[in-house]
């Protein structure tokens, strides 16, 4: 279940629980820890429904679709940076080995050019293929967000790993980059540029909806399906 990011009210209960007695002079009852069959209605409730809550129009007011017109889906490759290593022998002087250094900028850099050399596949989205993008991501939520014996249901942490090999990339009227949202798929996790981005509720089939779109769209390095 650690895919389950939860905000466990169980828990506050639990602990007033121990910070309380009865009158009496007793302990006041512990509430019963969720079970295997709590977690999976849980889950349940975390999975993708599509809802039409809102129109073309009024998808393409969430920020930043509301801003900028011209959006990009990019896959890159990280470079493999080399840095100084230093070894240490506490029996003799330090001895300092230099490895050469390749230095690369930030490839996702805001009010910068995107650098199109370091790019293995881009596509500039047209209005339909906006409008299938911004469908995803603000028509697609939870099955339901109501509490179930205390318990609420949040976002997915995602694994631990981090590889991003995917973005959306929103350019401003100049051609530099304005706002981005960075995706790992491999780990279902992801970097906003601004906290300002509205995403939607991110239930947990989002991130292979977005990567079938990216898929369809011809970006295919990074959104292979994970095993």
């Amino acid at each position: 279940m650690h895919r389950l990011k939860l905000t466990l009210i169980f828990c506050l209960l639990c602990a007033a629980g121990f910070a309380q007695k009865k009158k009496q002079g007793k302990m006041s009852p512990l509430i019963t820890p969720p079970t295997i069959a709590d977690y999976a209605v849980l889950e349940k409730r975390m999975a993708c429904m599509y809802r039409n809550k809102y129109s073309p129009v009024e998808r393409l007011k969430f920020f930043p679709f509301n801003q900028h017109k011209t959006v990009m889906l990019i896959s890159f490759e990280p470079p493999e940076l080399r840095a100084e290593i230093i070894y240490t022998d506490t029996t003799k002087a330090q001895i300092n080995t230099s490895v050469e250094e390749e230095v690369y900028p930030t490839l996702l850099e805001e009010k910068q050019k995107l650098d199109l050399t370091r790019l293995k596949e881009k596509k500039i989205l047209s209005a339909l293929e906006m409008d299938k993008l911004t469908d995803i991501l603000y028509n697609f939520g939870y099955t339901s967000t109501k509490s179930y014996k205390g318990l609420l249901i949040a976002e997915s942490d995602g694994y631990r790993c981090y590889e991003p090999r995917n973005a959306i990339v929103f350019l401003d009227e100049n051609g530099l980059i304005a706002e981005y949202i960075e995706i790992c798929f491999k780990c279902h996790r992801r970097k906003e540029s601004s906290e300002k981005i509205k995403m939607g509720e991110f239930c947990d089939d989002k991130y292979d909806l977005l990567r079938k779109y990216f898929r369809a769209t011809g970006i295919k390095y990074g959104t292979a399906k994970r095993t």
